[in-house]
């Protein structure tokens, strides 16, 4: 074998040792590294999304304002304080060391963006029944969700 060979041969074996050194590196480093993202991204994405509702008060304070609405304040109240359950149980996996899956942040995320949807319509301008079912179907979904999760 001349030496040419044994150079490129050398270089193949480099080569394919520092990929696969590198590769291994990576995916090594790749559930720290996602764990903190979702774990910091996530979980703010998910506070600043129910804050557009809690700075308006809440689903509470949305039936409060309500003529047709004030007297189920208190399911706007539930619903309130299951949502932030939901994000206080997705910082408690983080802090447990236990990284919450992207399917768990979405169906939170989706979650608020439900209450969002209802938040965002005049609640006097629709028809009773209809906002109530909205709002039942939303608890039902988010209590659906916090049986799921740990603690």
């Amino acid at each position: 074998m001349s030496t040419a060979q044994n150079k490129i041969r050398h270089c193949k074996k480099i080569t394919f040792l520092f990929f696969f050194l590198t590769s291994g590196l990576f995916l090594i480093s790749t559930p720290k590294t996602y764990a903190a993202d979702i774990c910091i991204e996530g979980l703010k994405e998910l506070q600043k999304s129910q804050e557009v509702i809690q700075d308006k008060g809440g689903i509470w304070g949305y039936l409060e304002q309500s003529s047709n609405l004030k007297d189920q304040s208190i399911l706007g109240l539930q619903i309130d304080g299951k949502l932030q359950r939901l994000i206080v149980s997705f910082e408690s996996l983080c802090e447990e060391g236990k990284t919450p899956t992207p399917k768990l942040h979405g169906l939170i995320l989706n979650l608020i963006g439900d209450a969002r949807v209802i938040f965002n319509k005049d609640a006097d301008r629709q028809p009773k029944d209809k906002v109530l079912e909205n709002l039942n179907g939303l608890k039902k979904n988010i209590d659906e969700l916090l049986a799921q999760l740990p603690g």
